[in-house]
């Protein structure tokens, strides 16, 4: 087949180095300076001098008999004028690079297809900066676009059907869900973590993107609109009221449910109560929940969060005694585990101004990371996340790049969410690396997809929650 090409520079160069033997080409330059190394090249078989809009010049290149002319010169009006000549030579097949965007519809008014490169550099860059996990690739020479992207959990498309999304101007063609492929329909419903195939008009991309990946703050109103407090004893009211009352403050929950144990003392219990109202009395809206034994606690927590729309449960911690720790006992992260929001240990270390991601390549990190976004955005704070290698005098090369790429799961949720998230490698001691890392922050928002662990092998999760010294939002998966 036979082409001929106007434009000795690169975009020609990388093009030929493309073509193989079957190819006969001609290239027409009007400067001869860069024809020694085209001349190497074995697709060429002719190097004509001289200006590609001049009519002498390609019938002398043999415009006559070529069946594909391509204008790749970096002036989009030499292009142009090449290209209209070509057509009137009768050439079907006519394709230009285009320099400036603004040119394009010139060039397609005269059905020449065009290729602005800039344009699709800029674009792809765009997308990046976007949406850094987002692909991309181009169709229908650059008008539509064929986007691969994944559903944030906090994305307004979540739980909505194909019929209820009503998609204009584009489609989704095909959902990855759990290692499956669906072809969607109408009632196909959009879940979390999707990775969803669209095709598109390509001004469209910034509306579909916010559509999936919107990430409005919705900690803890997407577990539920009120914050749950159980206290057992003054200890507990100093630890955890003013810690729940800023987060229903702040984070604007409805109200806060205090859960009393009205088997103390009568005195005791009273007190209590009194303190509460104290604290929370034109603060925040609150509401005092009895039961009849403190053994009866953990359990209606539990029974709660499923059934009363509670975001969060803020307490204190479990007191663990030696051979607990031996045994491994996971009080807090068991609890954790069992009910369904997460669960803040509080500490006061209040307003957060500072959170730290303990990051484990974990899909419980990857929940945690998301968390630690949406309140990050709600309280102005900085994010950063923690990963910890062996020490280095017994680290593989695997230790570290386990590390490694556990920060880098996390980096990426912090790129989808646009919203930076710093990486701190560490070396050593897990719990006690973590807990120091964590003296310089408020809040530590941990990951648990375990809850105990064998004898003699505690829950690193729930030593961090002991040995740290700042609040710890536990988020499991």
């Amino acid at each position: 087949m036979r082409v001929l090409i106007i434009g000795a520079g690169k975009t020609a160069r990388e093009l030929l180095r493309r073509l193989g033997k079957f190819w006969d080409v001609t290239l027409v330059d009007k400067s001869d300076k860069r024809f020694p190394s085209f001349k190497k090249m074995k697709p060429v078989k002719k190097l004509i001098l001289g200006d590609a809009t001049s009519n002498i010049v390609l019938q002398e290149a043999g415009i006559d008999k070529t069946d594909f002319f391509v204008a790749v010169t970096n002036r989009d009006e030499i292009n142009f004028e090449a290209c209209v000549l070509a057509q009137k030579h009768k050439i079907k097949n006519i394709i230009s690079m285009i320099n400036d965007s603004d040119n394009l519809q010139k060039f397609r008014e005269l059905g020449i297809r065009a290729i602005c490169g800039s344009y699709i550099v800029a674009h792809q860059i765009e997308i990046f900066l976007e949406s850094p996990m987002m692909l991309l690739n181009s169709v229908g020479e650059g008008r539509g676009e064929v986007m691969e992207i994944k559903v944030l959990r906090n994305s307004p498309a979540v739980g909505k059907s194909m019929r209820d999304i009503r998609p204009k101007d584009w489609l989704v063609g095909a959902i990855y869900r759990k290692g499956e492929i669906i072809i969607p329909r109408g009632d196909t419903t959009i879940q979390k973590d999707d990775l969803i195939t669209i095709v598109g008009h390509s001004s469209l991309f910034k509306t579909v993107s916010r559509l999936f990946t919107l990430d409005v703050p919705k900690f803890p109103l997407e577990y539920g609109k009120n914050i749950l407090v159980p206290v057992r004893n003054e200890q507990d009211i100093e630890t955890s009221v003013e810690e729940a009352i800023y987060l229903t403050k702040d984070f604007k929950a409805s109200k806060i449910i205090f859960l009393v144990s009205s088997d103390a003392v009568s005195i005791e219990y009273e007190a209590i109560i009194q303190k509460i109202v104290q604290l929370a009395e034109k603060r925040v809206e609150f509401d005092i929940k009895r039961i009849e034994k403190e053994n009866e606690l953990e359990e209606t927590i539990i029974e709660m969060t499923r059934h009363e729309n509670i975001g969060c449960v803020v307490t204190n911690l479990y007191k663990i005694g030696i051979l607990e720790k031996i045994m491994g006992t996971s009080k807090v992260v068991n609890l954790a585990h069992r009910i369904s929001c997460p669960l803040l240990v509080g500490k006061k270390r209040f307003p957060y101004k500072s959170i730290l991601v303990p990051a484990n390549a974990t899909r419980a990190t990857e929940l945690a990371a998301e968390v630690a976004v949406d309140i990050g955005r709600i309280a102005k704070a900085r994010v950063a996340t923690a990963s910890v290698s062996d020490p280095v005098f017994m680290a593989s090369k695997d230790s570290v790049k386990w590390a490694k790429t556990a920060l880098r799961h996390v980096r990426h949720i912090g790129e989808m969410h646009h919203f930076p998230i710093k990486e701190i490698l560490l070396e050593g001691n897990p719990i006690k690396e973590i807990a120091n890392t964590a003296e310089d922050f408020d809040l530590i928002v941990m990951g648990s997809s375990t809850r105990g662990m064998s004898i003699l092998k505690p829950n690193i999760g729930e030593h961090i929650i002991h040995k740290a010294k700042s609040s710890i939002l536990i988020v499991t998966s």
